[in-house]
């Protein structure tokens, strides 16, 4: 008898809870475009933070690849070296094509240290570039197997 009228009461409880049935209410069109509103063309190239790439938000570069490596290649600016960001990429290490998978440089690329590798490729798969998630560099007369960001 006190489980029938517990459970009588939890019924009771549960269907005058106060909401009530409405029609449909409208509201405005969703939200679109980037997060945050005054990001145009923003992309991601990757330096060097206490030893390590991490990515950095860059905004007014072009949506291709050989863009983003061009904005890779100024190096960090002013704001981004007073947090602590550099480069181990040489001062021009001159883009000369960059493709799908694929990168071409103006040094050798056997010369490179591996976080400037990593600059590379990761900069290049962010762009769209590696679109099967690896990148192969080629530069100064050499050739390097093809990189995933992060391998």
């Amino acid at each position: 008898m006190k489980r029938l009228l517990a459970l009588l009461a939890v019924l009771v409880l549960a269907s005058g809870c106060g909401v009530r049935p409405s029609g449909v209410i409208v509201g405005e069109n969703a939200p679109s475009g980037p997060a945050n509103g005054n990001v145009e063309n923003a992309a991601t190239v990757y330096f060097v933070l206490n030893g390590k790439i991490e990515p950095v938000v860059r905004t007014g570069v072009g949506d291709g690849a050989a863009d983003q490596v061009r904005a890779l290649e100024q190096g960090p600016d002013e704001d981004e070296r007073a947090s602590g960001y550099t480069t181990e990429l040489p001062p021009s290490f001159e883009p000369i094509a960059v493709g799908t998978g694929e990168a071409a440089i103006g040094v050798n690329v056997r010369e490179l240290s591996p976080n400037a590798i990593a600059q590379l490729v990761c900069t290049v798969v962010a762009a769209g570039g590696g679109a099967s998630g690896t990148v192969t560099l080629s530069g100064g007369g050499q050739k390097l197997p093809p990189r995933a960001c992060g391998g």
